[in-house]
């Protein structure tokens, strides 16, 4: 949201607020932010003030926000996202378009449609190359690499199994990294290059099944990058397995 549509919505949440009448303020934000979906005021994608500026500009009690705020994500109009706030969402069971040219990341993408990205950990561990970690990284086979195993979500449903592995030295506390990789590079001020990809497909093993929560097998993409850094050195090779249902691949600059 531009700073200019943050302080339309507020300007119009205090005009409605004042007319609010016998209507509880819960229901009347409700309805206004509501309205100013519908009238273009907020786009898909768009994000909202934080609970702090509501209660503050709008002089109005946390406990009221925060209803209005359930309401509305009860109604599937805003999604919430820890460490971004809380966005106009689209319709769930729209594909997730993901780029396979532009370095964003998972979290990223899905936030730039307007939903809601999280992350669950698998396994966070430092092993040696094997001769194919080595040769993607460009490192010596057995030099120690950091592999990291998670399972990606969209609106609380898991899309795609994601492993990483990523040079010692693009990661300083493997334990600080939250929902996004990508955005702990950033935290951390590694400049990130160009992205290489290849898509192939295949049946979900046993294993995916259940860590994707499908009742039969379907075939699965399989996303495998390069990401380098602004050096053109290596410092991430990555392989999701990702619902083929749930996903739509673009690779357009």
């Amino acid at each position: 949201m531009s700073m200019d549509t943050n302080q339309q919505v507020l300007e119009k949440l205090k005009t409605d607020l004042a007319q609010a009448g016998t209507m509880p303020l819960y229901l009347c934000f409700n309805e206004s932010v509501r309205q100013a979906l519908e009238s273009g005021i907020l786009q898909d994608g768009d994000f909202l003030p934080s609970e702090r500026q509501f209660t503050e500009v709008l002089g109005i009690s946390r406990i009221t926000v925060r209803k209005a705020l359930a309401k509305l994500e009860e109604d599937g109009h805003i999604g919430r996202s820890r460490g971004y706030g809380t966005f106009i969402r689209k319709t769930a069971d729209a594909k997730l378009a993901y780029s396979l040219a532009n370095v964003k990341g998972f979290s990223r993408e899905v936030m730039l449609q307007g939903r809601k990205p999280d992350t669950l950990w698998i396994s966070r561990e430092q092993i040696a190359a094997s001769a194919l970690i080595a040769s993607k990284l460009a490192l010596t086979e057995g030099t120690g690499v950091y592999r990291l195993k998670r399972i990606h979500y969209i609106d609380t449903r898991p899309m795609s199994v994601a492993i990483s592995y990523v040079v010692m030295d693009a990661i300083g506390d493997v334990q600080d990294i939250g929902v996004s990789l990508y955005d702990y590079f950033s935290r951390n001020n590694i400049e990130l290059g160009a992205l290489q990809s290849r898509v192939s497909a295949a049946m979900s093993d046993a294993g995916t099944l259940q860590a994707l929560q499908l009742s039969e097998p379907m075939p699965l993409l399989i996303i495998k990058q390069t990401l380098f850094d602004g050096q053109n050195r290596p410092i991430e090779y990555s392989e999701s397995f990702c619902r083929s249902d749930m996903y739509e691949f673009v690779s357009e600059d």
